[in-house]
């Protein structure tokens, strides 16, 4: 079937070509979650594995690890492409078999699984996947909202009390910070309690009246450098206006919390004092430039040439945030005026450092080197990270070459699910760090600063170790850490709540109902 639709997919032209390759993708990715199945179905068969479920780091995690290393994708991703791979085999055939084909798309498909996840009852469960196998194929272009109704019709006809409700506003209210603007800005949303927001509004008001009036900032741009003042437990703002002489809020604010922000820059973008430099600074605040302020018609040949706009940005070079965006030159500049300034020390051809601990001078080495987890596919910020000795101490040694940065998730997995038919890695003297899977498959990790920091990657002294000194230490007196709860008894637990929340309000809307009113 899929060489038939290939086979088509490459003879089509024009609209029909791009009909037959989205076949072709559903296809492929049908497929692709049945050869996920097949490595989660390998691993439950594997000895030890009943054992394994009340590990932290389960059977579950292991698999959605590798899956996501193969893919380039979190263990997160992996694991919601996972959840979608079992219920299509265990839970939903016939529509399986729609996807196998290339008739549904990848979307599509992930909403029913989510939107019949409540389904207990195996008739219940049958007659749901024959009814959505034989509708969704005709079923025209829909919005998600409409698509999300069709497939609740169908499963409050077989189980009622399986349709997935919404919650009400104040349940989900959150708050979400977006850092992907390669500006160097991030997005703040949320929704909270109506006194909470008041008294923040309050607050930021009241920190963006701290500077004198001589600050060249808008208030809008106050309030939002006083929310970062906020987070970092500062109780005033410091002021922009450069005349220490009379105003005393220059003086940098003093943070008074806890939280800690990592930010990497080469020396020279804090010690450049270029008049470009001073001015593409000063371009962070006030009003937008008007480049004109009359019709075009109207200007003279002055006035047409007037550069109100800073123009090109200075030749600053630009830093990086641990687990944020690439920060310009003059965003850096700014973050310095109140921040504590240490310099990091490449550690050359230094030897080894005695004990399992790296020193703080070591370990920002290697922190700053890497940015990130150096797993597969993982970007999680290295100064939440654990030091891993890819060598395990006291074999190898505590040094530049033998140390990378491993989130817990991935530490665990390299600890635990090594040896045999697990995973390995290899790490060179310029941070490079090769893994092989336990399928054989080799994956490839350069440190994060490879781009902007490559002097950090300049080879450090070279690791040796024998190979009988690798099997002799590996997980000594380690112990994983368990789960109370299997995976599986978390998510049937889940199930049932949800269920139970649906119909103790079903039976609420019948008491409500019946006369008297």
């Amino acid at each position: 079937m899929f060489d038939q639709l290939m086979a088509r997919a490459v003879s089509a032209r024009g609209g029909a070509a791009v009909e037959s390759w989205a076949r072709v993708e559903a296809a492929a990715c049908a497929r692709r979650f049945a050869a996920m199945v097949a490595i989660l179905d390998a691993r439950y068969r594997a000895e030890g594995s009943a054992e394994r479920e009340q590990w932290y780091l389960d059977n579950w995690g292991a698999v959605c690890a590798e899956i996501a290393a193969a893919q380039q994708i979190t263990p997160g991703s992996a694991s919601h492409q996972l959840l979608i791979a079992t219920a299509l085999r265990d839970r939903l055939p016939k529509v399986a078999a729609v996807f196998a084909d290339g008739l549904v798309s990848h979307r599509l498909v992930s909403a029913i699984v989510w939107r019949t996840a409540l389904i207990k009852d195996p008739d219940a469960l049958v007659s749901v996947d024959s009814d959505l196998a034989d509708a969704i194929t005709d079923w025209p272009p829909m919005s998600e909202h409409k698509t999300i109704a069709e497939i609740d019709v169908l499963v409050d006809r077989h189980d009622p009390h399986a349709v997935r409700r919404a919650q009400n506003r104040a349940r989900g209210r959150s708050v979400n910070v977006g850092l992907d603007d390669a500006g160097g800005l991030a997005t703040l949303w949320g929704e909270l309690f109506a006194p909470d927001a008041k008294a923040l509004d309050n607050r930021l008001g009241a920190l963006a009246a701290t500077v004198c009036a001589g600050d060249p900032r808008t208030i809008d741009q106050r309030r939002a450098d006083a929310l970062g003042a906020l987070a970092t437990g500062a109780d005033r703002l410091t002021c922009m206006c450069g005349d220490r002489d009379v105003c005393d809020a220059t003086a940098p604010a003093r943070a008074g919390g806890s939280a800690v922000v990592y930010v990497i820059t080469h020396d020279d973008t804090l010690t450049e004092q270029s008049e470009a430099a001073a001015r593409h600074d000063a371009a962070l605040d006030g009003q937008q430039p008007r480049l004109f302020d009359k019709p075009v018609r109207e200007l003279t040949l002055a006035e047409a040439l007037r550069d109100d706009d800073p123009g090109e940005p200075a030749a600053t070079a630009p830093g990086v945030m641990l687990g944020g965006p690439t920060l310009a030159g003059p965003i850096i500049r700014r973050l310095a005026l109140t921040a504590r300034i240490k310099r990091v020390i490449h550690p050359g051809a230094a030897p080894p450092e005695p004990g399992y601990t790296p020193s703080q001078k070591l370990a920002d080495f290697v922190r700053c080197r890497d940015l990130t987890c150096r797993f597969p596919g993982c970007a999680h910020p290295a100064d939440r990270c654990d030091l891993d000795h890819t060598i395990a101490h006291p074999a190898g040694p505590t040094c530049a070459s033998n140390l990378k940065c491993l989130c817990r998730f991935h530490h665990l997995l390299k600890t635990f699910w090594s040896g045999d038919g697990g995973w390995h890695d290899r790490q060179h003297v310029d941070g490079t760090v090769t893994w092989t899977a336990p399928s054989g498959q080799i994956h490839t990790t350069r440190p994060g600063s490879q781009l902007l920091f490559p002097s950090l990657c300049a080879p450090t002294a070279p690791v040796t170790a024998t190979a009988a000194a690798r099997g002799t230490v590996a997980n000594t007196g380690l112990t994983m850490p368990r789960r109370q709860s299997t995976r599986a008894e978390d998510r049937r637990r889940r199930i049932a709540q949800e269920r139970q929340l649906n119909e103790d309000q079903a039976l609420l809307a019948m008491v409500d109902s019946s006369p008297p009113f």
